[in-house]
């Protein structure tokens, strides 16, 4: 019998350019070796508040019931249909990628009857075609949004897109698990509903916790339901207890992940949310002249580009598996393929958190090129590096 569990465990230092998770700082990797206390000392209520006073900060909102839930962010899509929809409620979905069509999965299985209004993958959602669904179904109660696609790389813009569900009486829950940190998220300015992210990604943060926030309109909602939240974990007027000055006991929270959570967003307040976010737009500028450098096309059109994560179409004649494989076992460097209707088809880069640093585009674009040589993909050999290093160059002098 095989007993290796019993050697201790030694994971690969690998260099996390995929959709996520991301890499971690050694700081925040320190911050979960610091002394557990329980869930209900007066000293981790003081994290608490601290978390939740930066991640309103993030998420540029007032809001109270702005908190980090216990899940990742597939678990932050299910709170905000569980607490906002009852069953037979109306729910549009603007479905442009994957995490377009879970998020009109969940609101199904929450009991509502969802709309699904489809923009081609790689495109952002369509407010005019939003608009049609919209007069079609007069009794809307909240319509739902990818802001960052993660399977597409592509940014779908917000205002236009918030007021007119507005001004149709209903309630807008966002996805910003991919721009939160790393693209502006104005929850307030932009007057957002539910938004929902996630800690494993631009955040810098270990995958476990998704921050969320509900704004008033959302809360007043939540408050006036008929008929109880299908989930008890997710029940966000039980949460309110918990993460009020009432500190009533709910479930146990993850006290290490939430110190990590809260040296992430530490970091992230001494870089500046702004920095922050040009850092990201500066890597991820080089990172596409690289790529198209070598010949690969870029899924997203400029305009519409997300920055913590690029989606590369695969060459014709190349083995997506076989290149994210040799990437893997030869150069401990980890990229994402694609989902869904572009598994396959599309290479997904992430630079995001303390990964989004130009010596990890240099690495992956040298490791790349020479991955594609050995498959027989015709390759310029240091063409792209060149093109990454003139675009940092021609970003730097014109900020």
């Amino acid at each position: 019998m095989n007993r290796s569990y019993l050697n201790e465990l030694q994971p690969s230092p690998r260099l996390l350019l995929g959709p996520g998770p991301s890499s971690v700082h050694p700081r925040v990797l320190h911050a979960m070796t610091l002394p557990v206390v329980g869930h209900l000392d007066p000293e981790f209520f003081q994290v608490m508040d601290e978390v939740g006073d930066m991640l309103r900060e993030v998420f540029h909102t007032e809001n109270f019931m702005t908190l980090p839930l216990s899940s990742t962010g597939t678990g932050a899509m299910e709170a905000a249909c569980a607490n906002v929809l009852e069953r037979g409620d109306t729910m549009v979905v603007c479905r442009n990628g994957f995490f377009g069509d879970r998020l009109a999965d969940i609101a199904a299985r929450c009991g509502a009857e969802v709309h699904i209004v489809d923009s081609p993958w790689g495109k952002p959602a369509d407010l005019d075609t939003l608009a049609a669904e919209l007069d079609k179904h007069p009794n809307v109660k909240a319509v739902g949004m990818v802001h960052a696609e993660t399977s597409t790389g592509v940014l779908t813009p917000l205002q236009e897109m918030v007021d007119l569900v507005h001004r149709k009486g209903a309630l807008i829950i966002v996805d910003v698990v991919t721009s939160l940190g790393g693209h502006d998220v104005r929850m307030d300015d932009w007057d957002i509903d539910v938004a929902y992210g996630a800690s494993q990604k631009c955040l810098g943060a270990p995958p476990g916790l998704a921050p969320i926030s509900f704004g008033p309109r959302a809360m007043e909602v939540i408050n006036s339901r008929k008929s109880q939240v299908q989930s008890f974990y997710f029940n966000v007027k039980d949460l309110e207890t918990y993460w009020s000055q009432t500190r009533a006991y709910h479930h146990t929270s993850p006290i290490s992940m939430t110190y990590a959570l809260r040296e992430a967003l530490r970091i992230l307040m001494e870089e500046g949310l702004e920095p922050r976010i040009k850092r990201h737009a500066r890597v991820a500028s080089a990172l596409r002249a690289g790529l198209e450098a070598m010949g690969i096309a870029l899924l997203a059109d400029p305009e519409y580009r997300l920055n913590p994560l690029t989606a590369a179409v695969v060459p014709e004649g190349v083995d997506d598996a076989a290149v994210r494989r040799t990437l893997l076992n030869d150069y401990n460097i980890e990229i994402g393929g694609g989902l869904g209707d572009l598994r396959g088809k599309a290479w997904r880069i992430g630079l995001m958190g303390d990964g989004a640093r130009e010596t990890n585009v240099f690495s992956l674009l040298s490791a790349l090129e020479m991955t594609l040589s050995g498959l027989g993909y015709e390759v310029a050999h240091g063409a792209s590096l060149s093109a990454a290093q003139r675009d940092l160059a021609s970003f730097d002098s014109s900020t």
